[in-house]
């Protein structure tokens, strides 16, 4: 489900881009030429734009240059000596190619700033809620003025820099999701956006095992995008998260920005009452000043994502009317695999699958638990409770412990049966088991959504979650799908 690199239009030359990337112009074309456009993929170079060649663990981009060239390149940039010798075309070399990609975008990033007033970048990052937050966000600023924000899963080393290269003159606002899956990776993008406003949602044990494999190690990894704002920007911090708050803490003449559930909090989830299945409606304190909104999307962790949004929007903005942030709510809709509710025939599908770790998966079950004591509108009964999970990878040392303990999290939360997908799941499913659970125990997603078919029943609740290595987004189409068919006994 990985995102494609989106087109774009910036502008370089041999020049700039070698002094943007600290490179070395190895080769001139025999007309001084301007690249507008820059892209990763051979198959997306046009007449007139540019190549730069990331090589990765799987596939070289220096493979591909001179196809690049051949579809009409004007300016390639290689690792030293890996350049065409005879084409006409621009050639600079430098140390990394990923590294100039990402210093690429930050010129191009700076040279908008120069031309566009007031222009602000916000950089959001979290262990659980930050494609929601950063979604919510971007539409309250949109609101204000012209917004450009990251699309899909664009939110590491190579799709990052690529949406900063598409922000164009008439934006204002850029929003950017950063994630993290090793050290230094946080400080990285950091260190292209050079933030305004930078949100922490939360810290927790999310792609731990590539940073140490403890909270605080991916607090101290997280606390880098505190690290990276402007001199007169803002940071905004969970006023409930002492690992968020304890790095806050160590950023000096940074304004600070807090949200949450506290009351001392800046901007306060005050309280919350839900509405339905997929609804909620949530009072929020900004500074002693109350208002009601309705939220269409389902659960306390989306109310919080909400209040994270509102808050990085306004430290952004400046103060939104009650009645635009009304509006804005009214547009939003759940993104597929992200806490996505919606009846499914007579049963309740709480797609969660796109991703999962200890806090998200604790965040899931609440809704699940949610959702069951509403129960049948109007047939004053509680839906069955069912999960269907998946592991949680990435989490180091620590993976066989925080997946029992999930399995406790089951039990707490109502969940009357359990359906593991395999992996490290199957220790969630045993320690539920130990505590009353029906457990099923599948080889994986595919074997995972042939046992949903099987013992999912007419009124109950599912809540479908996993890392995304593990695919359960086939549970969910099977559960989807065998609804609209009303055949249980069709082959998967």
């Amino acid at each position: 489900m990985g995102t494609a690199i989106p087109v774009n239009r910036a502008c370089f030359d041999a020049s700039t881009a070698a002094e943007a990337t600290g490179g070395r112009i190895a080769r001139r074309r025999t007309r001084r030429t301007q690249a507008c456009g820059i892209t990763t993929d051979s198959r997306a170079v046009t007449p007139g734009s540019a190549f730069i060649a990331l090589r990765g663990e799987r596939h070289d981009g220096h493979t591909f240059v001179s196809a690049a060239v051949a579809a009409g390149a004007v300016l390639v940039l290689v690792e030293q000596r890996r350049g065409p010798t005879r084409a006409d075309v621009d050639v600079v070399e430098v140390g990394d190619t990923l590294s100039a990609w990402g210093c690429l975008a930050r010129a191009h990033l700076r040279a908008w700033r120069r031309a566009r007033e007031r222009a602000c970048v916000v950089a959001i990052t979290g262990s659980a809620g930050k494609t929601t937050t950063k979604e919510m966000c971007a539409r309250l600023l949109q609101a204000v003025a012209k917004c450009h924000a990251t699309l899909g899963n664009l939110n590491n080393r190579v799709g990052l820099p690529a949406v900063v290269l598409g922000v164009e003159p008439e934006h204002r606002f850029l929003v950017l999701e950063m994630g993290m899956s090793e050290t230094g990776e946080i400080a990285a993008l950091g260190a292209i956006a050079e933030p305004d406003v930078s949100l922490i949602t939360n810290v927790g044990l999310a792609h731990a095992g590539g940073v140490g494999g403890t909270v605080d190690d991916v607090a101290c990894e997280k606390g880098a995008i505190f690290a990276a704002v402007r001199a007169d920007g803002s940071i905004v911090a969970n006023a409930d998260d002492a690992a968020v708050m304890a790095r806050a803490r160590t950023i000096q003449g940074k304004k600070c920005v807090t949200f949450g559930r506290a009351v001392h909090a800046d901007v306060c989830l005050a309280s919350r009452e839900v509405l339905g299945i997929a609804s909620s409606r949530v009072a929020i304190d900004r500074r002693g000043r109350r208002a009601w909104f309705d939220l269409p999307i389902a659960g306390e962790a989306a109310a919080m994502d909400f209040t994270a949004a509102l808050a990085t929007a306004e430290a952004a903005a400046g103060p939104i009317d009650d009645a635009v942030v009304t509006s804005v709510l009214h547009s939003v809709v759940p993104l597929a695999g992200r806490m996505n509710v919606y009846r499914a025939g007579s049963v309740v599908i709480l797609d969660d699958a796109y991703n999962a770790n200890p806090a998200s998966v604790r965040s899931a079950l609440a809704t699940l638990a949610e959702t069951g004591r509403l129960g049948e509108q109007g047939a004053g009964r509680v839906l069955r409770r069912v999960a269907i999970l998946g592991e949680m990878k990435e989490l180091g040392p620590m993976a066989e412990r925080e997946h029992a303990a999930i399995g406790e999290a089951v039990a707490a939360a109502g969940v009357s049966l359990l359906v593991s997908c395999g992996g490290l799941a199957d220790a969630i499913a045993l320690a539920a088991e130990r505590r009353g659970v029906q457990v099923v125990l599948a080889l994986d997603a595919t074997e995972a959504a042939r046992a949903a078919i099987e013992h999912v029943r007419p009124g109950d609740a599912v809540l479908v979650k996993a890392s995304r290595g593990v695919g359960a987004e086939r549970v969910v189409e099977a559960l989807a799908a065998n609804a609209r068919t009303g055949d249980r006994s069709r082959a998967l």
